[in-house]
């Protein structure tokens, strides 16, 4: 079951179902990202809302001036980021992250369990009926 997790899977979909019961894409319907989980247990995430944001008009990326507060809010809203060992549970069919750093501080240090379907080519993490996570694997 570790196995089949190993590698770098491109992610498809981030949905969360609202309280009405509607599916929710707060990245956009076509996120870009990455998790990639290694052999060692280390597992890298990465999520950004497409489509992507403006560049910042009162600072360029080589520049020490920092966005406005506007600005740097939307970047935050609109990027997940985190790096974590993992663990697997196959009976259970659960991965736990164990969160070392994270680009939202409260996530740091915690431990998140995450219900995970391996089919093929294709994972979905989530429990599929008010949250999943879509990937499909980069070959």
């Amino acid at each position: 079951m570790v196995e089949a997790m190993i590698g770098t899977w491109r992610v498809v979909e981030i949905a969360d179902l609202d309280k009405d019961g509607k599916w929710q894409y707060r990245f956009g319907e076509h996120p870009r990202g990455y998790f990639v989980y290694d052999v060692t247990g280390h597992v890298h995430i990465q999520i950004m809302k497409v489509p992507a944001l403006p560049p910042f008009p009162e600072a360029k990326f080589t520049d020490s001036k920092p966005p406005s507060p506007e600005h740097a809010l939307a970047a935050y809203t609109a990027y997940v980021a985190y790096f974590t060992t993992y663990t697997v549970d196959p009976e259970k069919r659960v991965v736990t992250h164990h969160v070392e750093g994270s680009l939202a501080p409260d996530f740091t240090d915690t431990h998140q369990p995450r219900p995970f379907k391996p089919e093929g080519d294709r994972m979905e993490i989530g429990d599929g009926k008010t949250w999943r996570r879509v990937l499909e694997r980069v070959r």
